[in-house]
């Protein structure tokens, strides 16, 4: 399923539906499709690690067009829904209408902006700073206003817990969602009794960040259902498991000057990856359109 339009009324149906989302989050067109090539309903583009792919930290570096191209990629390598991490909008409330418009023309499903200030930071990580209530609910209903298809939906993410503490960053989701929020996150820290008051304060559905910087408990889909939570996210976890594979790969050439002897158990052979890739449909491709342009010549 490549319609844009029907993947987001498939996302929207998902939540609705009130049952457990996983949602694996990548930086890149190859996690995405191994998310979906593991059979999960959903995907992510982490901030985190688009920018981990580049080489640089989070800490807001990259453009919107920057983002919104990668975004583009990972929604057109698979057929499930993609939600994105946009950051804070990448500027005030008109930036975030062009922000929306570039983000569902390239396919996505839903956006995720937090309220943090210019330059901003990993929700994980400190000296980050606020707008007001004020400015992002304004951001919200620019984001509203902006978007062509109303299952397009909107994340509204608080970093208040750190800045402001557990009651401001509650208040702040209460007035995201009455500004048109379709959905809410808290960032931490905070701890795994604190997540039923925030889903129980949200007027629209929490997403949860499992993320393995842990300034978010780590709650499985079980634990976050009985919380009132049922959208889990796992933003890192592709990221930093790949990141570890990859030097102990290093450190073995380094040390052997070989990979053979790891091929079948630390590696994925170089003919399934490229099955993974999709290879084999364009072969099917190749051969259908070579006998056409045959047949018409003769």
């Amino acid at each position: 399923m490549s319609d844009p339009a029907a993947k987001r009324r498939q996302l929207k149906a998902y939540i609705d539906s009130r049952k457990p989302l996983v949602v694996p989050g990548a930086g890149d067109g190859l996690g995405a499709r191994l998310i979906q090539a593991a059979g999960f309903e959903a995907a992510y583009m982490s901030g985190f690690a688009v920018e981990g792919s580049l080489g640089m930290p989070d800490v807001g570096l990259l453009t919107l067009s920057e983002m919104a191209r990668r975004a583009a990629d990972m929604a057109a390598a698979i057929d499930i829904p993609l939600i994105c991490d946009a950051d804070t909008g990448y500027g005030n409330a008109l930036n975030v209408q062009r922000t929306v418009r570039e983000f569902e023309r390239a396919g996505v499903c839903a956006i995720q902006l937090e309220d943090q200030q210019l330059p901003k930071k990993c929700g994980s990580m400190s000296g980050k700073r606020l707008v007001s209530i004020e400015e992002m609910c304004g951001k919200i209903r620019a984001a509203v206003d902006a978007r062509n298809d109303e299952n397009f939906l909107i994340i509204g993410r608080t970093d208040a817990v750190a800045v402001e503490g557990k009651d401001r960053a509650i208040e702040r989701i209460q007035a995201y969602a009455e500004a048109g929020a379709d959905m809410t996150m808290v960032l931490g820290p905070y701890k795994p009794e604190d997540v039923p008051r925030f889903a129980a304060a949200s007027p629209k559905p929490l997403a949860h960040l499992n993320s393995e910087s842990l300034t978010v408990p780590m709650m499985s889909p079980a634990e976050l259902a009985r919380a009132g939570v049922y959208i889990a996210i796992f933003p890192l976890a592709l990221l930093l498991t790949a990141t570890r594979a990859m030097q102990a790969t290093l450190a073995h050439i380094r040390e052997h000057g070989t990979t053979l002897d790891i091929l079948d158990t630390k590696m994925v052979r170089w003919k399934t990856f490229n099955e993974i890739m999709g290879l084999p449909g364009i072969y099917a491709a190749e051969e259908r359109y070579a006998a056409w342009s045959t047949a018409m010549e003769g």
